[in-house]
């Protein structure tokens, strides 16, 4: 058992050691709340206890979690509960003393589930209705799947945003953009680039040269823009429907993030006391942990990456020093635009994709995952939001939370530059999207992010979007052959033409190929 195992949301009761017949269950009842665990390597654990137990309700009381984990072997804990300061169960005090409960070979849809007895430590209440300390019970708490962002209170995209994104041209555009960055230098061979440019995908820009990531070919702009593009494309949607936009983090969420966050206030009705009220704004941010569920559905080679990835260590001592890096006028006054997109997309993009990447389900809420080439229409339904699948991350709503970020970057990048040396890079407006003239600091005039031709002329019908889907498959088909192994036909063979390393074909495999690109 591992820590990330333990941590996660829990239905919690307890119950009255009464060894007499009862009429009514709910005689023995002690209490009911929602439980919060988050389980470190180094037995510490932290979390919350709060009532009522539905998630996301508007308020709620707290009481504070701490404890450690005794014994892995058998996974023996012990916890303390305090009620929150200033709140109407501040005087609460319970400890905890449970265990792991077995899990049963031979056992058919076994939850995860932990028991144990509590004690009350000391009185709370007043008058009549004083609750006596030395008050015993016990408990069950029982493991609730992972909440997926779209299913918090709050957080799930606007319905007409996710319409749109879940159509199969969004979808193909977004696979395409990605998919093709990654490959065009190889496998595919002169024929495939030459055959992909007439059909309006050419690519100008890889990202990648024979040293690594380039820095100096503006492909970083490309990244930039596309996402910038995206992103405005949305946020027309909210401002139409007088809603507020979708906001990057500021900063980026912590490693003991909670799904579900409660924001302390005055209350109103009792001067000096305060109450828990839910923040949809920031809930949903937290890590799904790498629990064995979650790394089943990875190749083993991968695994270990995927733990790394959720790890708290990889976000204090990595991620937290590249956004420090990212933010810091004096750093990005010394990166050009396309340098500054190129090293943003594969040194922290897509490690925050598969950092709040949560496990692959389909409409019906099974395990699954999308190949590579299955552009089957089930996959179109809005259900399937998999952070880590270019076909599917952008319906989730994380993904503007991550980009929203990242977009930022941008202007910090321009107010650093506009420090140094005011007026060097000029604004634009590209596409209808505000953006810089080509120059010193920028050079791309005319940033790729899709082909406009087939989109924007669509009749009623939509076939313009029809016209659109038929290119990109057809564009996805040419790479998916470049992927079988080819047979060289004497000296006449074209260069390159051998296989090399497996290109990425969504966001994990972009990890990978990172790592034996830039060797």
């Amino acid at each position: 058992m591992q820590a990330e195992d333990l941590t996660g949301y829990y239905t919690y009761r307890s119950f009255l050691n009464n060894p007499g017949l009862v009429a009514d269950f709910n005689e023995l009842r002690f209490g009911e709340a929602e439980l919060y665990l988050s389980v470190q390597q180094d037995r510490t654990i932290t979390g919350t206890l709060s009532f009522p137990s539905a998630s996301g309700v508007d308020r709620k009381d707290f009481m504070d979690i701490t404890g450690e984990v005794l014994d892995w072997s058998t996974v023996r804990f012990r916890l303390s509960g305090k009620g929150r300061p200033r709140t109407g169960i501040a005087d609460f005090h319970y400890e905890y003393d449970g265990v792991l409960s077995r899990t049963w070979e031979t056992g058919v849809g076994q939850r995860l589930s932990l028991t144990g007895t509590v004690l009350r430590a000391k009185d709370h209440g007043s008058g009549t209705h004083v609750a006596r300390a030395g008050a015993t019970a016990s408990f069950v708490a029982v493991k609730r799947d992972f909440p997926a962002p779209r299913v918090v209170p709050g957080v799930a995209m606007r319905p007409e945003a996710l319409s749109m994104l879940a159509t199969r041209v969004h979808r193909l555009r977004h696979t395409t953009w990605h998919l093709l960055r990654s490959v065009w230098r190889s496998p595919l061979s002169n024929t495939d680039r030459k055959e992909i440019t007439e059909l309006g995908w050419g690519i100008e820009r890889p990202p990648f040269n024979d040293k690594g990531l380039n820095l100096t070919n503006g492909a970083g702009e490309d990244f930039l823009f596309m996402h910038r593009r995206m992103i405005q494309m949305v946020n027309d949607i909210y401002k139409s429907s007088g809603v507020p936009v979708i906001r990057g983090w500021r900063p980026i969420p912590g490693a003991d993030a909670p799904q579900y966050v409660y924001t302390q206030k005055d209350d109103p009705a009792r001067p000096g006391e305060q109450i828990m009220q839910y923040d949809a704004a920031r809930s949903g941010f937290m890590v799904p942990p790498a629990d064995a569920e979650l790394l089943a559905t990875f190749p083993e080679t991968s695994r270990p990456t995927m733990k790394l990835l959720k790890s708290p260590a990889y976000l204090n001592f990595t991620m937290r020093a590249l956004e420090r890096t990212y933010t810091s006028p004096i750093e990005l006054s010394r990166l050009s635009l396309g340098a500054l997109g190129n090293l943003l997309e594969f040194t922290i993009h897509n490690p925050m994709h598969m950092r709040w990447a949560s496990i692959p389900r389909d409409a019906q809420g099974k395990i699954a995952l999308r190949g590579d080439f299955d552009f089957d229409e089930k996959w179109d339904d809005p259900a399937y939001d998999y952070l880590g699948d270019f076909y599917s991350s952008h319906l989730n709503p994380l993904f503007w939370r991550l980009h929203g970020w990242v977009d930022d970057r941008i202007e910090d990048w321009f107010e650093a530059h506009e420090a140094v040396a005011a007026g060097e890079i000029e604004r634009t407006t590209h596409k209808g999207v505000s953006w810089f003239k080509a120059g010193k600091w920028v050079a791309v005039t005319e940033p790729f992010d899709w082909p406009e031709s087939g989109h924007h002329h669509h009749d009623e019908h939509g076939h313009g979007d029809e016209h659109a889907i038929a290119v990109m498959l057809k564009v996805l088909k040419i790479v998916q052959r470049a992927q079988e192994p080819r047979v060289a036909e004497g000296p006449a063979a074209e260069p390159h033409e051998r296989r090399m390393r497996q290109p990425p074909l969504n966001v994990m495999s972009f990890l990978r190929w990172i790592d034996a690109s830039v060797e």
